[in-house]
């Protein structure tokens, strides 16, 4: 059969007409007269050279040839009406698939569950899919297409890329409630807190991180004890040791609810952390993406 003598339209009334196996009702749904889609099926019945419907005891009853067709003309008409979709039409509540973020720790920790309680809400039926990866990884996923959304605090844009700043803040300490710094009060000073091990959170299993580079920019140093890849053990450490962590103040609010730990001001000025977002310049309008976006945004607002 030559596909260009198949009228599409014709396609959408088998397609109904399938589904319902009777001319009224699939008339009713296209909106179209009983008299008009009769004339349409026996227009494919020519042009398919098959009967499609057949009298049966409840009905009609779809041809071994219909049958064969059902599913794969669904995802045909299914997969049109996709393309032709404008995507500003993107329903949250019905949308399905997975949104793919890259994300250090840092950042996972305080925003991505607070994103997935958002989606449970209103998107869910989306999954999610969380990538740790460091900067430059993160930045060619987002160019190879193996992430749609690249969270890190320390972002410099690459083409074809958008970044933007999401949130604000500056670093903290956290300690165990006992720890010495805590007795110190204003004795705590940048000398004292150089002096106690340190521990760093690094998913590539660096000895050195971005609060350590502010640090080097006064020439000063502080020492890594331990570094681990991701949070799961830091308040084991930090409870039990003198180790001091450095964090973001909402990490440390996650990371002190149930480990008797603490907070102190950084007594070190290391300057405004900027936690910022990427994503592909192609994906601006996209609005699957505006939406991720947004609620990301509103998290981050919260902080």
């Amino acid at each position: 059969m030559n596909l260009a003598s198949v009228d599409l339209n014709l396609l959408k009334v088998l397609d109904i007409l399938l589904e319902e196996r009777n001319v009224t009702k699939a008339s009713e749904r296209l909106g179209r007269s009983q008299p008009g889609v009769s004339n349409a099926l026996n227009r494919l019945r020519g042009l398919l050279d098959d009967p499609l419907l057949v009298r049966g005891n409840g009905g009609l009853d779809l041809t071994v040839r219909a049958e064969t067709m059902r599913q794969p003309l669904r995802d045909i008409i299914r997969s049109i009406e996709s393309c032709l979709t404008d995507a500003s039409t993107f329903d949250p509540a019905s949308a399905t698939g997975v949104f793919r973020i890259g994300a250090p720790d840092n950042l996972s920790l305080p925003i991505i569950p607070q994103l997935y309680e958002r989606m449970a809400i209103h998107a869910p039926k989306m999954d999610l899919h969380i990538i740790t990866e460091g900067l430059e990884k993160a930045f060619d996923s987002l160019i190879q297409g193996r992430i749609d959304l690249a969270l890190d605090p320390a972002t410099s844009p690459k083409a074809p890329i958008r970044v933007q700043t999401i949130l604000k803040g500056k670093y903290i300490c956290l300690v165990r409630k006992d720890h010495p710094i805590v007795r110190m009060g204003q004795k705590f000073n940048s000398d004292a807190f150089l002096s106690f091990p340190h521990i760093l959170v690094d998913s590539q299993g660096a000895r050195r991180g971005l609060f350590d580079q502010k640090l080097a920019e006064q020439n000063l140093k502080r020492r890594i004890a331990v570094s681990v890849s991701n949070f799961a053990m830091v308040p084991q450490f930090l409870r039990n040791s003198d180790m001091i962590g450095v964090f973001t103040p909402r990490v440390c609010d996650v990371l002190k609810e149930d480990f008797d730990l603490v907070t102190l001001p950084m007594p070190i000025d290391t300057g405004i952390l900027d936690g910022k977002m990427a994503w592909l310049i192609r994906h601006d309008n996209d609005s699957k993406h505006k939406w991720f976006r947004h609620e990301i945004e509103r998290i981050a607002k919260d902080f």
